[in-house]
């Protein structure tokens, strides 16, 4: 009788813990739209393009120059390529998401996400990508801080 109650212990345990890794890849997904959403590249990129879905070349040159050829368009129309999740001294979610550009290219980023720290960054590739914080740092800077992260929470 006890051999049986232990096995539907570990049985529960097993599926609870299945449950909780859904709910942590629903919450990363839920991040990456917010962070693609409220960037302010995009929110500057959105009004050059003003929502038009076929752009002309003209307005396709000043995108460029405006470096949102670097800048996920929607959320929506981004999708995971690949995720997983590590267990080290913290709960990290890594992966890579791939979607459409302002100027109709594939971006493909790498990304990492604590739950614990409710922090969510996403692979810098342009001065697009810098924040509010990050004013001081050169791209190249912001992209050796993601490579070391990566290295160290994601393997």
């Amino acid at each position: 009788m006890k051999t049986a109650s232990l096995v539907v212990m570990c049985l529960l345990l097993s599926a609870c813990n299945k449950t909780n890794e859904t709910q942590l890849m629903t919450e990363t997904g839920r991040q990456l739209q917010r962070a693609i959403d409220t960037s302010p590249a995009r929110a500057q990129c959105e009004a050059i393009a003003k929502g038009r879905e076929w752009i002309s070349l003209n307005v396709r040159r000043h995108l460029e120059k405006q470096g949102c050829a670097e800048v996920f368009r929607s959320s929506t129309e981004t999708n995971f390529t690949q995720s997983s999740i590590y267990h080290t001294s913290m709960t990290m979610v890594c992966g890579s998401i791939s979607g459409g550009s302002f100027t109709g290219e594939t971006l493909s980023r790498r990304f990492i996400y604590s739950p614990e720290e409710n922090a969510l960054v996403i692979e810098p590739t342009s001065t697009a990508d810098k924040t509010r914080f990050e004013k001081l740092k050169t791209v190249a800077q912001l992209q050796a801080d993601f490579e070391r992260q990566y290295q160290q929470y994601c393997h």
